[in-house]
């Protein structure tokens, strides 16, 4: 087209408003009042009691709940702060000490425990933490898409901890304290499998060129 007022015209025409991004400390806290009630909805689906906190151990149980909630809510903040070019997000250096320390106090809350879980136990909080996690995963994809992201993978892998470790900490509420070496390993599986779920189904949606 050689006229260029006329593809002025024409792209003037063709061009849609343009709805502002929330800052990311509003688009967190929406989130989260979003996504918690509906993973909290989500858990009535799946078999589960409640949590005896006065059993011995229930202040390490408590503090596990505080890190793994801490975790969560940095880690979705930093994936929606990488969904922005040229912001700068919080380094999953900075959020490690974090993660490391809740190892830490899930390791020492297996030792001396000396009750046997079965099988069906340590299945049903993999499928807790699957469960409870879909509703925030589809939440988190529809708000990154909103911004779209240049490193969708590295946006959706941080979104998969953060919801991961929100999850973790809304079972903590319906769970022993003390855990069993094989109730954990379903934990850290459920956690891998989280993380990896939302990089594959929200890929194609966050994407830039998309």
């Amino acid at each position: 087209m050689t006229d260029h007022n006329a593809l002025i015209e024409k792209l003037g025409r063709e061009i849609k408003p343009v709805r502002r991004i929330w800052p990311t400390g509003l688009r967190v806290m929406a989130w989260l009042a979003v996504a918690l009630p509906c993973a909290v909805a989500a858990s009535f689906l799946v078999p589960r009691g409640l949590t005896d906190w006065s059993q011995p151990g229930a202040k390490l149980a408590i503090l596990q709940i505080a890190l793994a909630f801490l975790l969560g809510t940095l880690a979705i903040r930093s994936a929606f702060t990488l969904s922005i070019a040229g912001r700068r997000a919080i380094s999953w250096k900075a959020l490690l000490p974090i993660a490391l320390m809740w190892l830490g106090l899930s390791v020492i809350n297996m030792q001396g425990n000396g009750a046997i879980l079965h099988d069906d136990d340590s299945t049903r909080c993999f499928t807790f933490l699957m469960v409870v996690s879909t509703p925030m995963m589809l939440l988190m994809i529809a708000s990154l898409r909103r911004s779209r992201s240049l490193h969708p993978v590295r946006s959706l892998a941080m979104a998969g901890v953060g919801i991961s470790s929100l999850a973790v900490s809304l079972l903590a509420f319906c769970h022993p304290v003390h855990l069993h070496v094989l109730d954990f390993v379903m934990h850290l599986a459920a956690v891998l499998s989280i993380v990896a779920l939302t990089i594959l189904v929200g890929k194609r949606w966050v994407a830039l060129d998309k």
